[in-house]
């Protein structure tokens, strides 16, 4: 088991800034300066979860439950300054226009949780503020009205998802329904993919097909990984998916549930 920790992001380029800590509780995001944010919608079960942003970007939000504790994010996209591959309404984005430091920002948003549906299950959870993922699964949002459940151990993974290949500082890489014979569309360009290290899950990764382009001076949460490493860290992927990112790019991000992920080394799968 690892040093449980809530980071952000995966730089390969700019490695000794690779990795950003995230706010684990209400007054961990408050003296971080976030700001709380009224939530555009949510999943049914999580209605009574609060959302921390930082104050001048709305792109990676913390979702927190009754313990004041972390239990899921929200990650956004700015529609102005993406151009999407597929039909993000069909990928199962839902469209936020929040008011941003007095400017109305339109996103592409999407979420996923690390808690019960059950608020129950959620308020008598035992130390809420020693882990990441107070649940069996991860709920994420998935395809158009769908959610899907990835668990927090491989040996209970749903089959559906692949798995792919080992990345030092990363960890072992799953994708939804991924194979050579994929047929890409809005309908099969899952937007998440769970990492696990030593069998339990330490990160989950987001993807979206398509370029972000960050504007001078402002902050970029994203990576975009080039059609060659997309190539390496899934192996057996389609053609299209690989044309796909080589001709428009793809858009990512890795959260951590993992105090350090230097020590991922894929030594022990």
């Amino acid at each position: 088991a690892f040093e449980v920790g809530f980071k952000r992001r995966f730089d390969a380029v700019n490695l000794f800034n690779a990795f950003k800590d995230v706010p684990r509780s209400n007054a961990s995001a408050a003296k971080d300066k976030w700001v709380n944010v009224e939530r555009p919608y949510s999943a049914e079960g999580f209605e009574p979860l609060q959302m921390w942003c930082p104050a001048d970007d709305y792109s990676f939000c913390i979702l927190t439950d009754e313990t004041s504790y972390a239990a899921g994010v929200q990650i956004s996209v700015r529609v102005d300054a993406f151009t999407p591959v597929y039909d993000m309404d069909d990928l199962g984005f839902k469209n936020w226009e929040p008011e941003v430091n007095g400017e109305t920002i339109a996103y592409y948003t999407k979420a996923e949780y690390f808690v019960a549906p059950d608020a129950e299950t959620r308020i008598n959870y035992p130390d809420p503020d020693k882990t990441i993922i107070r649940n069996d699964y991860v709920t994420v949002e998935g395809f158009k009205d769908q959610l899907v459940k990835i668990a927090k151990y491989v040996k209970d993974l749903d089959t559906v998802f692949t798995k792919q290949a080992c990345f030092l500082w990363m960890g072992l890489h799953y994708y939804y329904n991924m194979s050579e014979e994929l047929e890409c569309s809005s309908t099969t360009m899952f937007t998440w993919f769970p990492l696990y290290d030593g069998g339990e899950l330490n990160a989950i990764g987001f993807m979206v097909p398509g370029t972000l382009t960050v504007g001078r001076g402002q902050a970029d949460n994203f990576e975009h990984p080039p059609k060659a490493a997309v190539k390496l860290i899934v192996p057996h992927g389609p053609e299209c998916m690989y044309d796909d990112v080589g001709e428009n790019g793809v858009t990512t991000m890795h959260v951590y549930f993992t105090e350090h992920p230097r020590r991922i080394t894929c030594l022990f799968g």
